[in-house]
């Protein structure tokens, strides 16, 4: 058994629960703390301590890493910058978090003309304070550097994260809706406050100010975490300029009068919360699924509140949305994993509202009002516990000319009206649809589902399509369409089809893809898809192929392809191999094993391979039989370029 243990207690009240069953298991503990290290080590004796000290970097290794967070990889030191370079690692002394900080601060500034003034003021503001005394406060001195040199936008935009707890994986999509909410996100002549949002996000990670931590099935990074050094320093700025206000978590009590950004991290509000002024409060977010009740009753309290996330606050009640529907300024709102089984009418009442998000409810319906909320651009929604169970679109959806995306609606055989409509949301970038008839392959409403994704054409970017009968062969209509999206980024098929759709292959842009269901010949996937000059990722999930083997042709070269996912696969293909020449870029191989006679070949022939990733039940024969197969391979390459190989069990 092997288990990763967060320790938030004592570690005496943890070793009490620990059993000791003469299984010869080890812990490993990490600190940054002494003390906390002794009182984890078993040791009686000062020098028998089991501690192991992690070494500073090498300056070799410093000055590498340094100049791959400045200048990228396999690049060299300019000679104008190679002596402030020694100065500025000599300050660092080996912190590889220093490095990196310091290295993506001044990657902005690498012009011979003013590289070196700025180089020196930055070295000089580092001060002698990491070279004689590297410790933590070393550390933060480093860490607020960079937070103090970001552009005024970028400053609020990370300080905004001081709301989300130690360790927390903040959904990317999450964020920047919210950024948007609290206008943290400036206007830009030609893009959309979302684009913008993004860029400022990408400007974090280059810089390392957070850290990409996930990847959606379908596709690019969507979330971050910010380091826990980091987060101690925006916290300190946020409290400060009373920026935020936190309830558990980093700080126990509301201590302002004018509460501007509420974040509840505890189960337990306390009494202070009974006497705060709740008037100025701005944005409201739970971290705890319980413990809000009294919070939640005070409800029509917030009267200037623009960003209410309740996610996964099991607290909250149908009785509750009669108070959130009162809320008229509120432009952000994610009832996302709460029990709410039914959304009042009032809703509309909500005319500032851009997000709603209806992710993991109870709901079964919304109400015909929903169309009176002509600012809202973001609407979506999945049941909780039922994935079949799926929401209609109102009538006269038309009226939402600023919807920007819309996930996980479905369509009948009798919404030709609803599909025509769609074509009137002219702003469009994101559509999910799914398909809910079981012979409607030729009806009306696909016939103008069809016409619709081409009037919307223009600025569709994502397209999900679903058939919920698979084998109704429904997704032909897509054979045939009129005017076929031609800027499309993301596009996901799910259901059975006759061949892949000819205007597939003019998909210039196209960087990710996903077939479901497909049931396709072999040379409709690969023969179809290798010839897209920047797809990016492949996920193939169940039933995507009709043939026994699913094989890349040595033909096949995918200028671009970075990352195949082979997903759940319970029929056809059973063989998936790789030719000499095939795939060259292929970096990240994933695979599921549901079956013992499945096969991986040719693993070989992927040179460029790095990571591969297996899934399958612990005994089956399958499986092992491709890690052997993988371990072998791996061991035949240089050190340099052994494959990093992830088995997870069912």
């Amino acid at each position: 058994m092997k288990k990763l243990i967060k320790v938030t207690k004592s570690w005496e009240a943890i070793l009490s629960r620990l059993p000791d069953n003469k299984c010869n298991s080890r812990i490993i503990v990490t600190t940054r703390i002494e003390h906390v290290a002794r009182a984890c080590s078993s040791a009686s004796l000062e020098e028998e301590y089991y501690i192991h000290r992690v070494k500073p970097l090498q300056f070799e290794d410093a000055k590498k890493l340094f100049i791959n967070a400045v200048f990228g990889p396999q690049q060299d030191c300019p000679e104008h910058l190679k002596d402030i370079i020694h100065k500025i690692l000599t300050r660092c002394s080996g912190l590889p978090l220093a490095i990196v900080c310091i290295g993506r601060l001044l990657a902005g500034y690498r012009s011979p003309e003013g590289a070196v003034e700025m180089w020196t003021r930055v070295c000089n503001s580092t001060g002698s304070l990491m070279e004689n005394n590297p410790t933590l406060d070393g550390m933060r001195h480093i860490i607020t550097l960079s937070y103090n040199h970001l552009p005024h936008h970028l400053r609020a935009c990370m300080m905004y994260l001081s709301l989300f707890p130690e360790d927390y994986v903040v959904d990317k999509r999450r964020l920047l809706y919210r950024w948007i909410a609290e206008g943290l996100v400036s206007e830009q002549r030609g893009l959309t406050p979302m684009e913008v949002a993004e860029s400022y996000f990408a400007e974090l990670v280059n810089r390392h100010m957070i850290q990409p931590s996930c990847t959606e099935t379908l596709g690019t990074l969507m979330g971050c975490r910010v380091h826990d050094m980091m987060l101690d320093i925006i916290v300190c700025k946020a409290l400060e300029s009373n920026f935020v206000s936190f309830v558990g978590g980093q700080c126990r009590d509301p201590s302002y009068g004018s509460v501007r950004r509420l974040a509840i991290q505890s189960d337990d509000l306390g009494s202070s919360i009974e006497n705060t002024n709740l008037r100025h409060v701005r944005s409201l977010t739970t971290f705890r699924p319980q413990g809000h009740r009294k919070l939640l009753d005070r409800l029509a309290e917030f009267t200037l509140l623009r960003v209410l996330d309740l996610q996964d606050c099991k607290d909250l009640q149908n009785k509750h949305m009669k108070h959130v529907c009162q809320l008229f300024l509120l432009r952000f709102l994610s009832l996302n994993g709460t029990d709410i089984t039914k959304l009042p009418s009032q809703i509309n009442k909500l005319q500032h509202l851009q997000a709603l998000w209806l992710i993991g409810t109870l709901l079964i319906k919304v109400p015909e009002s929903l169309v009176d909320l002509e600012k809202l651009e973001h609407l979506g929604f999945k049941n909780k516990h039922d994935r079949t169970i799926l929401l209609r679109l109102p009538r006269h959806i038309r009226k939402m000319k600023a919807l920007q995306s819309l996930y996980r609606f479905e369509f009948r055989e009798d919404d030709a009206q609803l599909a025509e409509e769609i074509g009137d949301l002219v702003q469009l970038r994101v559509l999910n649809v799914v398909l809910n008839c079981s012979n409607c392959s030729e009806a009306k409403v696909l016939t103008e589902l069809a016409k619709s994704m081409g009037r919307c054409s223009q600025n569709l970017c994502k397209l999900f399509l679903e058939d919920m009968h698979f084998n109704a062969n429904n997704m032909n209509f897509l054979l045939e369409l009129p005017s076929p999206p031609k800027f499309l980024r993301v596009l996901y098929i799910g259901g059975t089809i006759d061949r892949t759709p000819d205007w597939v292959q003019s998909l210039t842009q196209l960087v990710e893809i996903v077939f479901w269901w497909t049931n396709l010949p072999s040379d409709e996937i690969y023969g179809v898809l290798y010839k897209l000059p920047n797809l990016s990722k492949i996920i193939l999930g169940k039933r995507c192929c009709s043939e026994d083997k699913l094989v890349a042709s040595g033909a096949f070269k995918f200028p671009q392809l970075k990352e195949l996912i082979l997903g759940p696969n319970d029929g056809k293909p059973r063989v998936f191999g790789f030719e000499e020449g095939a795939m060259p870029k292929l970096e990240t191989l994933e695979m599921n094993f549901h079956k013992e006679d499945m096969i991986l070949d040719g693993v070989q022939h992927l040179t460029s391979l790095k990571e591969v990733r297996l899934h399958g039940w612990k005994h089956n024969s399958a499986l092992h039989r491709a890690v052997d197969q993988l371990k072998a391979h791996s061991m035949s390459r240089h050190r340099s370029e052994q494959l990093k190989i992830i088995v997870t069990y069912f």
